[in-house]
């Protein structure tokens, strides 16, 4: 964590939490994101003793401090299950080191598989407290949500006479989990509702959910790459595949099958993992799960299962051995990633201070869609935002943002009006897009002004995540 640079998306959700002035506000905001609100509630909620990004990072090491304590004293693994789960790719790298809105998710599904098998007072309105906040982390753990409650309803109904009971909780549970699906669809005048993913919508996406077993069992970077993230050395690139497709299918059914193979002796335990699985290809026709942050929840959905397994049979050895090269797996990649993560630097954000003590005291300072959150994160201050014409702190997913990123002239059209108002000649840029990819946003600007790069910092991980320093000065 101390080697890790934050990038776009941890300060996106930082810059809403701390920009939004009230409780109300925050979840107004919220609402623009996809995302259900406890995560941000809980940035809102530090933000009022500090503006320092890195509280966020430490909030996320608390939640990965947790969800490990309840792995090593809590679960019913083998010790060396226990011992190996910390250490895999999605635990010690894309839930812990990068802080957004998943680790708190799972740190509350362990906590469900903590209660669900033991019997004291009031244990059902504690069950119904946890899954409303699981079902308010993410879509995601919606679904785990959702697994665990038809996992809850399939065990009342065997050992409940009564149907009565059965509809009761049925009916609470959909109670319980609506408030989720108002904040995951957002409102009308947002740029990520359904229309939106399903005018992006391929034949491809169809590729990415077979691959869901490889990226979420075999989850090993592709060491040689630099850009690792998100890359995986069965799946290749797009470019350049390590296996066909045919082959990629085979993987993930074998994958699939010594799951089955793993749970089949107690049917609740894989009815809930298949279950998890179900909902998430189903979803995953809407909204493509391609990263591995993402697919990584089938596998937490996995050793959910197993964890249900484990409270009803002995894990035999040759079951415990399977899983071990399993976890083994995981553990490979993540010291891939923790090595590259430790070599090279994620993000260059953090360095954007250094940039503006390149430009001359007094100098109108301007910026661009999504650099506008390192700025905001890193010097908790406004800043005058091309795109949209008008100083912010943070950016909401919405039409007018959607409708200003079409525009083939944005940063022209956001330019001029700075120089004729503040009556300068220049204006300094701080931007992650590169030179060549400025011009083909906006072709007018190298026509309209003499745009000079006068700094850069890049060789970021994350390839979103590099500045460059412009200064632009009228024709």
């Amino acid at each position: 964590m101390n080697h890790h640079e934050l990038w776009g998306d941890e300060m996106h959700s930082w810059n809403i939490a701390k920009g939004s002035g009230s409780f109300f506000d925050l979840l107004s905001n919220t609402r623009y994101e996809g995302h259900p609100p406890i995560w941000y509630v809980l940035l809102w909620s530090i933000s009022k003793f500090t503006h320092d990004p890195v509280a966020l990072q430490f909030l996320n090491l608390i939640i990965s401090y947790a969800i490990v304590f309840i792995i090593l004293f809590y679960s019913p693994f083998p010790v060396i299950i226990k011992a190996l789960i910390p250490f895999g790719y999605f635990f010690i790298f894309e839930y812990s080191i990068l802080s957004r809105n998943y680790a708190v998710g799972i740190l509350i599904a362990f906590c469900i598989c903590i209660i669900f098998h033991k019997d004291f007072k009031r244990k059902i309105s504690v069950y119904y407290v946890l899954l409303f906040l699981l079902s308010n982390t993410h879509l995601l753990s919606l679904l785990l949500a959702l697994s665990f409650h038809a996992y809850f309803l399939l065990s009342l109904k065997k050992h409940s006479e009564k149907n009565r009971s059965f509809i009761t909780h049925l009916l609470v549970g959909i109670i319980i989990l609506a408030p989720s699906v108002y904040f995951i669809f957002p409102p009308t005048d947002s740029s990520l509702n359904a229309n939106y993913w399903l005018d992006r919508w391929k034949t491809i996406q169809l590729l990415s959910i077979v691959q869901f077993p490889v990226r979420a069992f075999v989850p090993i970077p592709i060491w040689s790459a630099y850009h690792f993230w998100d890359t995986n050395f069965l799946i290749g690139t797009g470019q350049l595949p390590t296996f066909s497709k045919w082959w990629t299918l085979l993987v993930s059914s074998g994958l699939v099958l010594l799951i089955i193979f793993l749970l089949k002796q107690n049917k609740k335990s894989l009815f809930f993992f298949l279950f998890n699985l179900l909902l998430f290809v189903l979803i995953s026709f809407v909204i493509p799960f391609t990263n591995e942050r993402h697919v990584g929840f089938v596998f937490i959905g996995f050793l959910i299962a197993l964890w249900f397994y484990s409270n009803s049979w002995l894990i035999s050895k040759s079951q415990k051995w399977i899983i071990a090269l399993l976890l083994s797996l995981q553990v490979i990649g993540g010291l891939v990633a923790i090595t590259k993560d430790i070599k090279h630097p994620f993000s260059n954000s953090y360095r954007v201070n250094e940039l503006l003590k390149k430009i001359p005291a007094g100098e109108k300072i301007v910026t661009d869609y999504w650099c506008l959150n390192t700025l905001s994160a890193f010097t908790d201050k406004s800043y005058y935002w091309v795109d949209l014409q008008r100083k912010a702190s943070y950016l909401l997913w919405n039409d007018e943002l959607n409708s200003a990123l079409k525009k083939n002239d944005r940063y022209s059209n956001g330019i001029t009006p700075v120089l004729k108002q503040d009556s300068v000649t220049r204006v300094y840029m701080i931007s992650i897009q590169r030179p060549g990819k400025l011009s083909q946003l906006d072709g007018k600007l190298h026509d309209l002004f003499n745009v000079k790069l006068i700094d850069k910092i890049d060789g970021a991980i994350e390839k979103g995540s590099d500045l460059y320093l412009y200064e632009i000065t009228s024709k």
